[in-house]
C-alpha cells in the first residue's frame, strides 16, 4: 500500500543483480505526524518503512538477518518488527506502518532519533540486514508562560486588594503572601486579568506578595516578580522631642507615622516602670508628622508631682491605636528626655536675719548685730523658702568664712564662731527636693580682737634667793569700738601659787588696784608683791581678762626655784651651791682647778653590768662586784680611782678591798692598755 502524506527519508540504497539485468533498491523510512497535544506537550506521530525498485520485489525476512523492525527504540513497546512484504515495480511500497505519541522537551522542542532494521531475503539477491538510526527533528509546541503582573491597593489593617494581569488568557489565578512558598488559589475564570482581597492578616504586618497565573492554551504557569506589603497598623512613633515639664505650657512633640487616620491613638509616658500619664482619643491624619501633645494643667501637675525629687528622667513615651476599642498593631515606643529647670523650678528664699547669740560678746559689743573675731557665736534664722512644680525644700545651709552648718527644718541656725575681720560675707543656701538652690548673702561686721598681750615679764626672788618675790609686767588688750567708743578694758589681774609637788593652787590675790591702765595698755610692777619660801619651789599663776572674762583669759604660769645661795655660810661650815652644808666645806658640783677637773666624783660601779671602759670621769667608785668580762683586773670587789688629767688621758687604779693588790692601766689617745700589778708588802 503506497503512503501519502508525511516524509520519506532514503536510509538505505543496494544494487540488485540478478542474471543480465541489475538494478538498484532503495530503503526509505517514512515519519508523519498525526496530531499533537499542546497541553500534554506530546506528538503522536506514525512510522513507516518504504522500499522502492525497479522490479517488483516478494520478500521475506530471515533469521539470520535478524528481525526487522523500525521506531522510536531498538526494543520496548516503541519498537514495531514485521517479517514480510511485497512491492511494485517502479514505485515506493509500504512494508509497515506504525503509531508512537512521544513526549516534547519541557520548551516544546524535540529531536526525535528513528531507529530500524530490515534483514531481508529475496529471489534475486540477499540483502544483509541493514540497519541504522535516523533523527528526525519535529514542529516544536508552543510552551510558552504568560507574562503577570500585579498591583496591590486598598491596604487595611488586615489586608489588601491585589490586582493581577495576564499577557495571554489564564485559566488559574494563585497568590502568595510568603515569597512563593506556599500558594492560594483566588480565580478560575479563564481571563487575561484578575483580583482578590485579602482580609484576615495581621496588622502591622509586611508580606512578600507574588502572584501566578495558567495560561491556558498550553497550561504552564507565568509567575510574578515579589512586592513587599505591609499591612495597616498602629502608629509607628519615630521620634520624640526633649520636654520641658516646668514650662508654663507643656508641650508634647512627637514624630508619628499614621497608617489609618479613622483610628484613635493612646500615648502612655513612663519612667521606668512606673506609668506618669495615660493620654487617649487621640486623633491624627494619616502619613508621618510632628504630632503635639499640649497638657491639660492637672496633667502637668501630675507630671510634675511625679517629678518631685529628680530634675530629669528618661522618659518612654509608647503609642498604641485603636479601632473602637480593639487594638490595632502592637504598641509603638521610643524615649526622649523629660526635664525641669532652674529658671522654672528653682526655689526662692526671703532672706534670713542674723545676730551674736554669745551672751558675753554681746554684752561686751551691746549690738547682737556686730560680732568679736574668735569669739561672737553667728546665729542664722531662714527667711520664708519656698519649692517651685511640685517640689519640697529639704535643706538650709548658712555658711561664712568656711563654717557651714544645716538644718532641715527651716530653723535658727547656730553656724560658729567668725575667725576673720572685717566686713564678712554670709550666705544662706536653701536646696529643694529635686536638687536646685537659691542662695541670698549680707555682710556682717566682725570686730578685730586678740586676748591679752604680755609685753614683757619678770617674776624672780629677790636676790634670787630670797623668799621676797617680785613681779613687773607690762601688756596691752585689743580695742573693741562701737560707734566710736572703745568697750574693752582690763577686768581681773590676779595671780594664785602653789608648792612644785603639792597639786592645787590657792586662793587668787588680785592685784588690779595696783596695775596702771592707759587705753588699751597695761602695766605693773611691785618688788614684794608676797613671800615664798626660800627652800621649796613654787609653781606660779598669773591671770589677765578684759570684758571676755574667762572666753580669752590670759594665763602665764611660772616656776620659781628655791631660793638656793651660792656660798652658803653656816656655823663652821661652808657650803657651795648647797644650803646646809655637812662638812666644812660641802660642794655640790663637781671642782675644776687650772681647767682640769679635780677629784670629786664619788660613786659605786656593778662588775655586772658596768664595763670600766666607759668609767671615765675622775672620781672614787666602790666596786661592790667585780667582773674580768668587764674588763676589771679581778674578780675582787674593791675600789676604783680614776684621774683625767689631761682630756686625752686617763689613769685607772684599782686597789682590791683588804689592800693586799693593787693593778694600774692608761688610756692614752682612745686605746686601753693592759693591767699592770703593783707589789705591796704587808707590814707586820
Amino acid at each position: 500500500m503506497a503512503m501519502t502524506g508525511g516524509t520519506a527519508y532514503l536510509v538505505k540504497s543496494e544494487k540488485t543483480n540478478y542474471g543480465s539485468n541489475s538494478w538498484t533498491t532503495d530503503l526509505y523510512i517514512y515519519v508523519k505526524v498525526i496530531s499533537q497535544n499542546v497541553i500534554a506537550n506530546t506528538s503522536t506521530i506514525a512510522l513507516g518503512m518504504y522500499v522502492y525498485s525497479k522490479y517488483s520485489i516478494a520478500w521475506s525476512d530471515f533469521g539470520t538477518n535478524g528481525t526487522s523492525y523500525i521506531g522510536t527504540a531498538t526494543s520496548g513497546s516503541n519498537c514495531f518488527t514485521f517479517t514480510n512484504g511485497q512491492s511494485g515495480s517502479g514505485t515506493k511500497w509500504l512494508i509497515e506502518d506504525k503509531q508512537v505519541t512521544v513526549s516534547h522537551n519541557s520548551n516544546g522542542t524535540l529531536t526525535l532519533p528513528i531507529y530500524w532494521h530490515w534483514g531481508v531475503n529475496s529471489p534475486w539477491g540477499q540483502y544483509t540486514g541493514p540497519s541504522g538510526s535516523y533523527n528526525v527533528t519535529l514542529s516544536t509546541i508552543d510552551r510558552a508562560a504568560p507574562t503577570v503582573t500585579f498591583s496591590v491597593s486598598a491596604i487595611t489593617a488586615n489586608g489588601f486588594k491585589i490586582s493581577a494581569n495576564s499577557t495571554s488568557t489564564a485559566d488559574i489565578w494563585q497568590y502568595s503572601t510568603n515569597g512563593g512558598s506556599s500558594w492560594t488559589q483566588f480565580s478560575t475564570t479563564a481571563s487575561t486579568s484578575a483580583s482578590v482581597t485579602l482580609s484576615s492578616l495581621s496588622p502591622n504586618t509586611s508580606y512578600t506578595v507574588k502572584v501566578r497565573a495558567r495560561r491556558q492554551y498550553n497550561h504552564v504557569y507565568g509567575t510574578s516578580g515579589s512586592s513587599t506589603v505591609k499591612t495597616l497598623g498602629g502608629a509607628v512613633v519615630n521620634s520624640v522631642n526633649t520636654v520641658t515639664a516646668d514650662n508654663a505650657t507643656v508641650s508634647i512633640t512627637i514624630n508619628v507615622t499614621v497608617y489609618e487616620a479613622s483610628y484613635t491613638n493612646t500615648l502612655v509616658l513612663k519612667n521606668g516602670s512606673t506609668t506618669i500619664l495615660t493620654i487617649s482619643g487621640l486623633s491624627w491624619s494619616k502619613g508621618t508628622a510632628n504630632r503635639t501633645i499640649t497638657l491639660t494643667s492637672a496633667q502637668r501637675t501630675t507630671l510634675l508631682n511625679a517629678m518631685a525629687s529628680i530634675k530629669s528622667f528618661t522618659g518612654t513615651f509608647a503609642v498604641s491605636s485603636y479601632s473602637g476599642s480593639t487594638q490595632i498593631g502592637s504598641t509603638s515606643s521610643k524615649t526622649a528626655t523629660v526635664l525641669t529647670t532652674a529658671t522654672n523650678s528653682a526655689p526662692t528664699i526671703s532672706g534670713f536675719t542674723y545676730a551674736d547669740s554669745y551672751t558675753t560678746t554681746k554684752n561686751l559689743t551691746g549690738n547682737d548685730q556686730l560680732f568679736v573675731q574668735d569669739y561672737s557665736t553667728l546665729k542664722v534664722t531662714p527667711g520664708t523658702a519656698t519649692a517651685k512644680n511640685g517640689a519640697s525644700i529639704s535643706n538650709y545651709t548658712a555658711s561664712c568664712n568656711g563654717l557651714s552648718a544645716s538644718n532641715s527644718t527651716g530653723a535658727a541656725i547656730t553656724v560658729g564662731k567668725i575667725a576673720k575681720s572685717g566686713s564678712v560675707t554670709v550666705t544662706l543656701s536653701v536646696t529643694d527636693s529635686r536638687g536646685y538652690t537659691a542662695k541670698t548673702s549680707q555682710t556682717v561686721t566682725v570686730i578685730p580682737y586678740t586676748k591679752p598681750k604680755i609685753s614683757s615679764i619678770t617674776l624672780r626672788r629677790t636676790n634670787d634667793i630670797e623668799a621676797e618675790m617680785q613681779l613687773k609686767f607690762s601688756g596691752s588688750i585689743s580695742p573693741v569700738t562701737v560707734d566710736g567708743t572703745q568697750k574693752n578694758s582690763v577686768v581681773y589681774v590676779r595671780y594664785r601659787y602653789k608648792k612644785t609637788s603639792e597639786s592645787s593652787y590657792g586662793s587668787y590675790t588680785s592685784i588690779y588696784s595696783g596695775t596702771t591702765k592707759s587705753g588699751t595698755s597695761f602695766s605693773y610692777s611691785n618688788l614684794e608683791l608676797c613671800s615664798l619660801d626660800a627652800n621649796s619651789s613654787y609653781d606660779f599663776h598669773l591671770q589677765i581678762q578684759d570684758k571676755l572674762y574667762s572666753l580669752s583669759s590670759l594665763d602665764l604660769y611660772f616656776t620659781v626655784p628655791q631660793g638656793t645661795p651660792l656660798i652658803a655660810l653656816r656655823k663652821k661650815k661652808v657650803g657651795i651651791n648647797t644650803p646646809d652644808p655637812q662638812a666644812t666645806l660641802d660642794v655640790d658640783g663637781s671642782i675644776h682647778m687650772n681647767g682640769v677637773n679635780v677629784h670629786g666624783k664619788m660613786g659605786r660601779v656593778d662588775g655586772s653590768t658596768t664595763d670600766l671602759n666607759n668609767v671615765k670621769t675622775p672620781g672614787y667608785y666602790f666596786a661592790y662586784s667585780a667582773s674580768t668580762e668587764k674588763h676589771f683586773p679581778t674578780t675582787t670587789i674593791g675600789m676604783l680611782e680614776v684621774f683625767l688629767p689631761e682630756s686625752y688621758f686617763i689613769q685607772q687604779r684599782y686597789t682590791v678591798y683588804d689592800g693586799s693588790r693593787m693593778y694600774i692601766r692608761g688610756n692614752y689617745g682612745g686605746t686601753w692598755s693592759s693591767w699592770y700589778t703593783v707589789s705591796l708588802t704587808k707590814v707586820t
